[in-house]
């Protein structure tokens, strides 16, 4: 589709089912039993020995069986074809993915299952990002530098989040969500502001800005009882709650409205020494804080901010993340490899590298005091 084609239209895109709650994942053999007949799983060793044993049963009783194709290290091009390899030998007509996991495991299974032209069935172990309900997949090199960012033709099939799954994972995943999802209304008012298209590569909707609206409401009311639940070890009803706010709205939220500041600082924190070991959703928190001071917010807003955020155990400055050092060659670092994303230009007014290094020692010594 030509571009100039979608002036004017808005568009809206999901995954075609969603499915949460306590032992979903015994739903999976009847799931794929109806959209293929070959099903394959993609993992890793940690994540097969959690899902293999119900997924595996609940395909047999339906009929099929469910062989594993390892996910090892990066998401490189080169491990992919190696999968897509595995999944075609000895003349097998693999026609279902189910990608499960977390980043590795499901952005994995979504480039096998574009290679084989297969249904997909994401099955997440965290609610760490909003990746599973999403189209779209990053590729890494072997030191994990982002390469590309891919689509697939359509968004997952099913989507099938087992909360007993869940609560098992570890705390440090979840408010890593918690800090990806946050971001979704912001960065969204942002885009519309700037009259940007969405990852659909139209205007946003109505629907997209109130999936957002309800997005945060849900993360402020709930995070601080969903993270409860993780020391009692099953799902309360704060917990579900918020993992459809940073699985599923959040996934609408972010495709259907587009990026700001936040996700585009993501691109400069990785060179910071340190840094780049951090949470993907610790990242987009932090890039977070430095657009509410681009957006110059009051005091006021930001004192209600950085207490959430602590709250909860987001980082609120570079040292929290990881870095050495703050100063000032640090933060040009950062800005400099920000203004390099795409989505720097959703924003109200053209930014430079100057007001990005501005803000972000705003922040250093905001957090300081």
């Amino acid at each position: 589709m030509m571009a100039a084609s979608m002036d004017g239209i808005r568009a809206f895109g999901s995954a075609h089912r969603y499915f949460q709650g306590p032992n979903a994942l015994e739903m999976v053999g009847g799931v794929c039993a109806q959209l293929g007949d070959q099903p394959l799983l993609v993992c890793d060793g940690i994540v097969h020995d959690l899902v293999f044993p119900v997924a595996s049963a609940a395909c047999g009783a339906q009929g099929q069986t469910l062989p594993w194709a390892q996910v090892r290290g990066e998401v490189t091009r080169a491990a992919v074809a190696a999968l897509v390899q595995q999944a075609r030998a000895d003349g097998a007509q693999v026609d279902v993915v189910i990608a499960a996991g977390g980043g590795k495991g499901v952005d994995s299974g979504k480039a096998v299952a574009r290679e084989l032209g297969a249904k997909l069935v994401v099955v997440p172990t965290s609610a760490s990002n909003d990746g599973p309900c999403s189209k779209s997949f990053v590729f890494y090199d072997d030191q994990h530098r982002m390469e590309s960012v891919e689509h697939m033709a359509r968004n997952p099939d099913v989507v099938l989040v087992d909360t007993t799954l869940l609560v098992q994972a570890p705390r440090a995943l979840l408010v890593s969500g918690i800090g990806d999802a946050l971001c979704k209304l912001y960065e969204g008012n942002q885009t519309r502001k700037a009259q940007g298209i969405n990852l659909f590569g139209g205007c946003n909707t109505i629907a997209a800005e109130q999936i957002s609206l309800a997005c945060d409401r849900v993360i402020r009311e709930d995070s601080v009882a969903g993270l409860q639940a993780l020391a009692q070890g099953r799902p309360n009803a704060a917990f579900e709650r918020l993992t459809e706010a940073l699985v599923l709205l959040s996934g609408l939220a972010f495709e259907n409205s587009g990026l700001s500041i936040a996700h585009s600082i993501t691109r400069g924190l990785p060179l910071v020494e340190g840094v780049g070991v951090s949470l993907h959703g610790q990242h987009v928190g932090y890039g977070l804080l430095v657009q509410f001071i681009l957006e110059a917010r009051t005091p006021e807003f930001m004192a209600q901010q950085l207490a959430f955020y602590r709250a909860v155990g987001l980082a609120v400055n570079l040292t929290q993340l990881g870095a050495v050092t703050a100063d000032k060659a640090t933060i040009r670092l950062v800005a400099q490899g920000t203004m390099t994303s795409p989505h720097i230009k959703h924003f109200e007014r053209p930014l430079t590298q100057t007001d990005l290094e501005a803000a972000m020692h705003q922040l250093e010594t905001m957090t300081s005091l």
